[in-house]
């Protein structure tokens, strides 16, 4: 008889079943009772809730000591407005709607509803309402379709318990219109007049096709598609991306993008999400390609190495040192046959024309009876010719068959003679300022920080660079491939190959941390996959890179001046080099000749 007394007091017996079957529906084993009641009174309450496997602690309201660990998934928090000050509760800020389950024990339901529409309890804040009816309690969820930005405050009925507890699923697709703020990146190429930025999401005029495809297929796929699922109205922002990448940083568009603008989903994303301070990854929704993207050169290390590409560095140190010993050879056995009184030419230089003649498959006349001398010329043509076939085969199939493509990874790109440079666009810049790889960082600054753009171009001067050949362009493959299937003719798309800085990005939609419509953006995304509608939409922007067709091509057979460049550059380097020692030996002979040297002559 104590112990119902005792509840009494504090609780109905009806009342701590609801609490019982309200917590065991939601799967919550934990939470803090406020009261004003002897705290004595309160321990018999927690022992039937502890035979009931839910444990709690409790506190008189208005105290500000209470303390409750976040280690638990979830706790529920019970009040009474019975008791005077139940809302320093609301009002400490400990207990965020958004964290915990809220059980309010009411007897006049409107004056409670009137308090609780002054607090942010968002859509997706779990806060139900018991109130006694006769012999009936009935349950009304309560929530705020946006409290910061002027929706509407919801009342609904979802149950009753009356010895058993009855609930109803709850709905709250339905945002009835509420007006959200979003961010929409604008890059800098097209120019928007006369346009609201909505306008030019949905239906950019001709000049506007090419760019922000991707800000765009995420326009369609989240804010189109969910403001019919929700009944959501978007009040966009443009966020261009100009000032950044001139002046800023990667940190500082994160910045603008979130701060206070982005409380859904359909704000714009970024490769990198791992800045997690003002955002909350929600779901993947494309994978995002960048690479290099260049014309192979038939030469990748110049076209001074097609000369010297048959043979490698070691064989051609053998070669050079062969001829110079046989040089010495035959410059020997020349002095030892001169003493016969032959008024042959015996001199080293004559040897070393004799030895670079049979290489070079030319003759040289020698009037020579001895047998040695004669098989030291016979041996060195064997070995010339041998290497003459092999060495002249390699360089004909060189010039004439397709080269291979031996640029596959970022390291032969810069060990290669191709230039190279980036999209100017925010996070490839921000890549290059903030990469570790090694690799990297030496082709930034080998070949990109060159000039006072660091060679930083716009999508359609950089794939003409590329088109000349001799260029390495790094882009998203989103927005170059068009522009390829555009502009490319047949055999520059077959040349084009790519090599990828970076790993395949997965981006995701993002919103504000602790936003209210992260559930309604989760079940968007689901939704729009279900129907398919994701893929459909890629398939139009995301277009594949142009096949090549391999068709024959003649202009593959032809050797062009640049191939023949090196021979030439030989040849003019040989003459120039001649005539400088002529002018050397004549001002020589001058300078003796006017010594008074006297020539005598038998």
């Amino acid at each position: 008889m104590n112990l119902v007394s005792n509840i009494l007091l504090t609780f109905t017996i009806a009342d701590v079943s609801i609490i019982i079957d309200l917590f065991k529906h939601k799967n919550i084993k934990n939470g803090i009772i406020f009261h004003c009641h002897d705290q004595h009174l309160m321990n018999n309450v927690h022992r039937i809730l502890n035979d009931n496997d839910i444990f709690m602690t409790s506190a008189k309201t208005g105290f500000d000591t209470y303390k409750v660990t976040k280690s638990y998934p979830k706790v529920g928090v019970i009040l009474n407005t019975a008791c005077e000050g139940w809302t320093a509760v609301l009002d400490s800020g400990k207990f965020p709607f958004q964290d915990y389950f809220f059980l309010i024990f009411t007897e006049h339901l409107s004056h409670t509803t009137d308090i609780l529409s002054d607090y942010p309890v968002e859509v997706d804040s779990d806060l139900i309402i018991a109130h006694n009816a006769l012999q009936l309690v009935n349950f009304y969820e309560v929530y705020n379709t946006g409290f910061k930005f002027n929706g509407t405050f919801n009342v609904k009925h979802i149950g009753h318990w009356n010895s058993s507890l009855f609930l109803k699923a709850s709905d709250r697709r339905n945002l009835q219109g509420v007006f959200v703020k979003t961010a929409v990146i604008i890059l800098s190429s097209p120019k928007i007049v006369n346009q609201t930025i909505e306008q030019y999401m949905e239906k950019p005029i001709k000049s506007q096709i090419k760019v922000d495809t991707v800000h765009r297929m995420k326009y369609f796929i989240m804010m189109k598609f969910m403001r019919d699922m929700f009944n959501i109205s978007y009040d966009m922002h443009r966020v261009s991306t100009w000032g950044y990448q001139r002046n800023g940083s990667f940190d500082g568009m994160v910045n603008a993008l979130y701060r206070g603008l982005a409380d859904i989903g359909g704000a714009p994303v970024f490769f990198r999400i791992d800045r997690g301070e003002h955002v909350q990854y929600i779901s993947e929704v494309w994978m995002s390609r960048h690479s290099f993207i260049f014309r192979h050169p038939k030469y990748p290390r110049g076209f001074y190495t097609i000369y010297t590409r048959p043979l490698s560095d070691v064989v051609w140190y053998c070669v050079i040192a062969l001829l110079v010993v046989t040089a010495l050879v035959l410059w020997g056995m020349l002095v030892v046959q001169n003493n016969t009184g032959d008024n042959e030419d015996s001199s080293l230089s004559f040897a070393g024309l004799v030895i670079w003649g049979a290489i070079c498959q030319q003759a040289v006349t020698m009037n020579r009876e001895a047998t040695s001398t004669k098989l030291v010329i016979f041996l060195t043509f064997v070995y010339a010719v041998t290497l003459y076939q092999y060495y002249n085969a390699t360089i004909v199939s060189s010039l004439l068959l397709e080269p291979p493509r031996d640029i596959r990874t970022l390291k032969d790109l810069l060990h290669s003679d191709l230039k190279a440079g980036s999209h100017d666009i925010v996070y490839d810049r921000d890549y290059f300022k903030r990469t570790t790889d090694p690799i990297a960082i030496k082709l930034y600054q080998k070949k990109m920080a060159t000039s006072p753009r660091n060679n930083f171009f716009a999508p359609e001067e950089g794939i003409a660079m590329v088109k000349k050949g001799g260029f390495a362009f790094h882009i998203d493959t989103t927005v170059a491939f068009p522009i390829i299937k555009a502009t490319f003719k047949e055999r520059e798309i077959c040349d084009t190959n790519l090599v990828q800085m970076y790993p395949l990005q997965r981006m995701g939609v993002v919103i504000r941390k602790n936003s209210p419509y992260k559930e309604h953006i989760a079940y968007g995304i689901r939704k729009i996959y279900e129907v398919g509608l994701p893929p459909r939409i890629q398939s139009e922007i995301d277009v594949p890179m142009p096949a090549c067709a391999h068709t024959p091509d003649t202009s593959v057979f032809c050797v062009g001046i640049r191939e023949f460049s090196t021979p030439i550059l030989a040849l003019i380097i040989g003459m120039v080099t001649s005539v400088m020692i002529l002018i050397v030996e004549i001002a020589v002979s001058r300078v003796f000749s006017n010594r008074g040297f006297v020539m005598f002559r038998h």
